[in-house]
């Protein structure tokens, strides 16, 4: 009995009392992390500029993390963000992007589980710090961008990479569930996209890139819980190409029709793609002429079946 009650109230989402009705919905408690070490050094007149600025909170957080490290940025380089990094991908771009002198700015719910990570692009004489942040929160994307830009600067270049997944039919799919693909596939592109091109906007430059699946043009049974946010996504990279290009800046989706390794492999036969080659497209793109840019791309490996994967 308990559970009908309890899937009842998880659909309706509301408890009637006569003419007035008390509205609620689910949500799964997030936890975001920063990493265990603050790899963070403010440069005096920014730091102190924007401290001056903030709560008493704030300022003894910020006052807490100056001085763990003493490695900050080289003057003048380009500043990556990444939101969503990952073991494949996430991980091989941000190699790449250091490898090519970006100083990388990584972010995740979890970002403990990144100093290795950045402790590995350090070592090679690179710069790279993580934030936690979670994507689907308005507050928590605004509070990322606000302590980016106030201690590293504008970033050059924005990523976003994250998917969420969970199958299912239309039929059998609950709301929680159908909410929880399309704020991790849609809402936080825009969240972070839209925070992104307030800060290059007025900067007159910069690359935003949305990363997207076969998903994103095709809805494949059993992956509305995907194929909705993902829509969605590749709608954002349209709108904000013809709003922000006139600006000066590069809006771009990478559609990826493939699975992606996780671990590096030479296996050039299989039908997953390379992590390490999908982030040299990245900078690819990045790196396009103004009179040349892309606004979509997609991208499989040669002995693939086009539009097989999710």
């Amino acid at each position: 009995m308990f559970k009908n009650i309890w899937r009842h109230l998880k659909k309706d989402r509301k408890i009637q009392f006569g003419p007035l009705a008390l509205a609620f919905k689910f949500e799964r408690s997030v936890s975001v992390t920063r990493n265990k070490k603050a790899h963070f050094k403010y440069a005096s007149v920014r730091h102190q500029d924007w401290i001056n600025n903030h709560d008493e909170t704030v300022r003894i957080e910020l006052n807490e993390q100056m001085g763990n490290s003493s490695l900050t940025p080289a003057a003048g380089s380009e500043l990556a963000l990444i939101v969503g990094v990952g073991p494949g991908f996430g991980y091989a771009l941000a190699r790449k992007l250091a490898k090519e002198g970006i100083a990388v700015v990584l972010a995740s719910r979890n970002a403990k589980r990144l100093d290795d990570l950045v402790s590995e692009i350090q070592s090679a004489g690179g710069f790279a710090c993580a934030y936690g942040c979670d994507a689907t929160s308005e507050a928590s994307v605004v509070d990322l961008f606000t302590k980016v830009s106030a201690t590293h600067g504008v970033p050059q270049l924005v990523v976003y990479s994250l998917q969420s997944f969970g199958p299912g039919t239309v039929m059998d799919i609950e709301l929680p569930a159908f909410e929880e693909g399309w704020k991790h596939n849609c809402l936080g592109s825009f969240l972070v996209a839209r925070s992104a091109a307030r800060l290059m906007h007025r900067a007159g430059r910069g690359s935003i890139i949305l990363v997207g699946s076969t998903s994103s043009i095709l809805g494949r049974a059993g992956h509305l819980n995907l194929a909705v946010g993902k829509f969605g996504q590749r709608a954002l990279a349209q709108v904000l190409a013809r709003e922000l290009w006139p600006a000066g800046v590069h809006v771009a989706h990478l559609l990826i029709d493939a699975d992606i390794r996780e671990v590096n492999t030479d296996d050039e036969a299989g039908t997953s793609s390379d992590p390490q080659q999908i982030a040299e497209t990245v900078f690819t793109l990045h790196r396009q002429p103004k009179t040349a840019w892309s606004s979509e791309m997609d991208i499989r490996p040669w002995n693939e079946q086009f539009w097989e994967h999710c």
